[in-house]
């Protein structure tokens, strides 16, 4: 086998280990929160020692924004397809809800966007900078006639908000009406104000 052969083969592998193990500490993180997770609570879900961790990984923070950027990488992706498949601006907007809208009591969009600052200043501005790329991008998937303006910005942040809190009623209420009917509630409100506004 010759040698760049093998290096592609070893590279794929860290690859899917890696994936593995962000997989396992957004399930981690996901239940416990950023400070309820330890490193050993992320190699227990993984089911690897914890040194094959370190080697991915030096710190807890350091592996909390990987999760963190692979989740806005899979939304974007997402969005991506919504965009191409929607019909109309209220669809795309619907696609939208869908795609954030959680059902579940500890949900990743819930982490990602409302976990506030974790303490280690280069992660959280890391982070942060993530997210705005993240909601800059929504702003032109939900505006794409024309310049995004700060109000887009606004508008978008707006509904990973709404989005996520009624979500979490809606859990909390025990699931009153079906998750579609809910998404495209929240939906129509968003739309309904963006023509007022």
């Amino acid at each position: 086998m010759s040698s760049s052969l093998a290096t592609a083969r070893c590279s794929t592998g860290r690859n899917v280990q890696r994936d593995r193990l962000i997989a396992a500490a957004r399930t981690a993180f996901t239940a416990h929160g950023y400070h309820g997770t330890t490193m050993d609570t992320v190699s227990a879900v993984a089911d690897v020692a914890k040194p094959v961790l370190y080697r991915y990984f030096s710190t807890k923070s350091e592996l909390y924004l990987a999760v963190i950027l692979d989740y806005l990488d899979e939304l974007t992706d997402r969005l991506r397809v919504a965009r191409d498949t929607a019909t109309s601006d209220f669809d795309r907007v619907r696609h939208t809800v869908g795609i954030l809208f959680d059902s579940r009591p500890h949900s990743t969009p819930e982490l990602v966007f409302g976990s506030g600052i974790i303490g280690d200043h280069t992660i959280d501005t890391r982070i942060a900078t993530g997210t705005a790329e993240f909601v800059a991008g929504l702003a032109t998937h939900l505006h794409p006639a024309g310049r995004v303006r700060h109000r887009h910005r606004l508008l978008a942040y707006g509904l990973i908000g709404a989005t996520l809190a009624a979500a979490g009623e809606w859990h909390r209420q025990g699931q009153p009406i079906a998750e579609q009917s809910a998404v495209e509630t929240i939906a129509r409100w968003y739309c309904s104000g963006v023509r007022e506004g």
